[in-house]
């Protein structure tokens, strides 16, 4: 796999590395990254009810595999990987390597780093959804007045994935339960300062379930998707953008 990136940050928080991951890969592709995925990664992604998702789930994990492999200098086949009690994804041993994915429609993003525990999510925007009902009976009243002010559907869907992203992010870098970041209030500096905020934010838990500080910083992702990252601490993370190029996978 070959390997394109930048550094898109000169913040002094955790080091992360954001692959981007394109998800409509050809047959060839779909075909040598389903050699290389455990045996449980195959089953479920033979559970998908489409094809289009079955073959999104293979290129997803077989990405992350190739990605993680990339750090470690081990074949991606020979990589253990284990969950959580939640289902947060980790190394089997003793390595001091993070990582999350995340993949929505056409798109999928991996976070890695060494230095913080991590969270990433994306979500493919759809302004047909009725999230204006969910904002206001899941969402802290702050969060669902700021969703209901959008000016129409497109935005109102988008502002209701600025929220959720950041707090799903928060959760799987956590290694919580989603109900547990529901009640969380995710704000950044761009929902104040849309000309020079900077989409990064300090999120804690007031309720304690989820413990400590976590930055949280929006993620420049294409047209129609919205996406977040987060990571333990409240310094900001330093962010390289990778982009994975997978026809030599």
């Amino acid at each position: 796999m070959r390997r394109t990136g930048t550094d898109g940050s000169d913040m002094g928080g955790p080091a992360v590395d954001v692959w981007t991951v394109p998800l409509d890969g050809p047959s060839a592709t779909v075909a040598t990254l389903s050699r290389i995925l455990s045996g449980r990664e195959t089953e479920r992604g033979g559970r998908c009810r489409f094809e289009t998702d079955r073959r999104r789930f293979i290129i997803a994990h077989g990405a992350l595999r190739l990605i993680l492999a990339g750090y470690l200098d081990v074949p991606p086949e020979e990589l253990l990987l284990q969950r959580g009690r939640h289902g947060k994804p980790h190394l089997a041993g003793s390595s001091d390597l993070r990582f999350n994915l995340s993949h929505s429609g056409e798109l999928a993003l991996v976070a890695v780093t060494r230095d913080a525990e991590v969270g990433v999510d994306v979500d493919r925007l759809r302004p047909g959804l009725p999230v204006e009902p969910f904002a206001e009976r899941f969402f802290p009243e702050s969060d669902a007045r700021f969703v209901a002010a959008a000016t129409g559907p497109t935005e109102r869907a988008e502002r209701f994935l600025r929220l959720w992203t950041r707090k799903e992010a928060v959760v799987k870098a956590a290694g919580a339960r989603l109900t547990q970041g529901l009640g969380l209030t995710v704000f950044t500096d761009t929902d104040t300062d849309t000309d020079t905020g900077t989409g990064t934010g300090v999120v804690r838990d007031p309720s304690g379930q989820i413990r400590g500080a976590w930055s949280v910083r929006d993620l420049p992702v294409p047209d129609g998707y919205v996406a977040a990252l987060a990571v333990a601490g409240s310094a900001a993370p330093r962010i390289s953008a990778r982009h994975a190029q997978l026809g030599s996978a």
